[in-house]
């Protein structure tokens, strides 16, 4: 398949689905989405990211080789749809221990910016909360990095802050 004339046709959830179904779990497939995320023309890297979610849910093992450079990469993108995708991903995948660091600091950037959208801080928030499980230590920045959020965003960043601070059991102060 031609992914990226198949990506020109059209925007849609049975488009992604085809794709990710041609792909199925064929790691050179995919890997050519990947270079239409990274090298393709707008508007080709943002529906290519669609796949990424999708092809995550049957065959998270494809995503696992590229999981350190959507780390590296994923503030550089202006695109928010890209770097929601790439949020998403790095939301359900087992981070390996060594970019675990990485990914925090990158996700605290990302949580803390003014000029993210809510939905890149909310998977950004998820993430860190996924390491701090495992992590207690964490719990602490996580937290005053919430109590920061709160007067500035919406009530979806509000809704995941609830259940992520309940998950983790962690008092917020009022």
């Amino acid at each position: 398949m031609n992914y990226s004339s198949q990506l020109s046709i059209e925007h849609s959830r049975s488009n992604t689905d085809e794709i990710a179904k041609a792909i199925g779990n064929d790691a050179n497939e995919f890997k050519k989405i990947i270079d239409i995320i990274y090298t393709g023309e707008a508007p080709l890297p943002q529906r290519a990211s669609w796949i990424l979610a999708a092809v995550n849910t049957k065959h998270p093992e494809l995503l696992k080789p590229y999981i350190s450079k959507f780390i590296d990469t994923i503030k550089q993108f202006q695109i928010d749809g890209i770097k929601r995708n790439m949020a998403v991903v790095l939301t359900s995948q087992d981070i390996p221990k060594k970019l675990k660091g990485k990914l925090i600091n990158v996700c605290f950037d990302l949580m803390l910016s003014s000029s993210e959208t809510v939905v890149v801080k909310v998977h950004a928030m998820q993430a860190i909360a996924n390491i701090a499980k495992h992590h207690p230590e964490l719990k602490n920045e996580l937290k005053a990095a919430i109590e920061n959020q709160l007067p500035k965003t919406s009530a979806a960043f509000h809704a995941r802050a609830k259940h992520i601070l309940k998950e983790l059991k962690i008092n917020i102060r009022k």
